[in-house]
């Protein structure tokens, strides 16, 4: 997928955070097979994360204190939007075809204005909890690489 195809798919679905939150794109960085887009508003950064092949994540951070931040993922597991994903599902990539890319995105943006409208406008009371599911799910993932570990 060329650039300015890629670019304009994401343009389109972040249209809606930045008419309703004063989002802007302030930075996009191209790296071997993938791009990380920041935008941010007064309050909040969003970083778009896509590896080609793979489904694309959303990091929500805290623009006054970059060390609270977390996913679009794990505010939907708290909410009950979505199941929180099994240890092995962290070692199998995500595959995504080039035509599913727009409608995923678009589906992550409406998701973040539906269920993450506090954390979009500052309000990230919500955080510690998310980090403390992905502190718990990190521990899990090293428990079970600790014992599939092959032997040399």
């Amino acid at each position: 997928m060329k650039k300015s195809v890629f670019e304009g798919l994401v343009d389109k679905a972040f249209l809606g955070l930045e008419a309703q939150y004063g989002f802007k794109k302030n930075e996009t960085e191209y790296a071997n097979r993938g791009a990380t887009i920041r935008y941010r508003n007064a309050t909040t950064e969003l970083c778009l994360n896509y590896e080609i092949g793979n489904a694309p994540w959303l990091e929500i951070t805290d623009a006054n204190h970059a060390e609270n931040k977390s996913t679009l993922g794990w505010l939907l597991v708290e909410r009950g939007e979505q199941r929180p994903p099994t240890v092995t599902q962290a070692f199998r990539p995500a595959a995504l075809k080039d035509e599913e890319l727009g409608p995923a995105l678009q589906k992550m943006a409406q998701q973040a204005m539906d269920h993450g409208a506090d954390l979009l406008r500052g309000d990230f009371a919500i955080l510690p909890k998310l980090q403390q599911r992905a502190k718990k799910y990190d521990a899990e993932c090293k428990r079970y690489l600790a014992a599939h570990k092959t032997k040399s």
